[in-house]
């Protein structure tokens, strides 16, 4: 019987980081040193804890042609893409109640404005999130960095279609915001890393850093 080569080094271990931005931030430019990503995500947020981790999903739908003189398929045709990222925030922000809410806009983002409203400072400042109605949502972007810093993916444009439960419950459990942000094709390329121009648009794109694992 072969034996199966093992290749440990492309065992891939961890939640990484997740990063949220508001529509059109610029994508960062991406840098790699000794085989790791160490750019900065200017103008991106960390959402902190989550559940357990985070999930790419890609779904891809076909759909049969099948002839009545045929039993089998003679073309089978691409009918929609889905792309997502879901994940369960376990840290509670003023950024993550926007985001969960499609109100992450850059001012509901920093608490300061936008669907966010504030009165007094320090211990006795009050903030109130009112969500955005219907048809008012803002969309937003999405990014994530591996443990290991050798992994970038980007969503470029989406939305949090999951139902948002904040349940507060007996510990050790804590409250949760739901994320399933569901990607679309934006109008043009944002991200140029890799000599990629604004016409080549596509969803999200996955990075990885060197040459040793990959």
């Amino acid at each position: 019987m072969a034996q199966s080569v093992l290749t440990t080094t492309r065992n891939v271990f961890g939640p990484g980081t997740i990063y949220m931005a508001s529509p059109l931030t610029a994508v960062p430019t991406l840098t790699v040193a000794a085989g790791k990503f160490t750019q900065a995500w200017t103008g991106w947020t960390p959402v902190g804890g989550t559940n357990s981790g985070i999930t790419f999903n890609r779904n891809p739908t076909f759909a049969d042609f099948v002839p009545a003189e045929s039993f089998y398929p003679t073309h089978i045709l691409d009918t929609g893409d889905d792309i997502s990222g879901a994940f369960v925030l376990n840290e509670i922000s003023k950024a993550n109640i926007a985001y969960a809410f499609n109100g992450g806009d850059a001012a509901s983002v920093a608490g300061t404005g936008g669907n966010w409203t504030t009165s007094g400072t320090g211990a006795a400042q009050i903030s109130g999130f009112s969500m955005p109605l219907i048809g008012k949502s803002v969309h937003g972007m999405l990014g994530w960095q591996s443990q290991d810093d050798d992994e970038v993916i980007f969503i470029y444009q989406g939305v949090n279609v999951a139902s948002v439960a904040a349940t507060a419950t007996k510990a050790p459990a804590s409250q949760d915001l739901s994320i399933q942000f569901r990607g679309e094709l934006p109008t043009t390329n944002p991200d140029t890393n890799n000599g990629y121009t604004s016409t080549q648009v596509t969803p999200f794109r996955w990075y990885v850093a060197g040459s040793t694992r990959y």
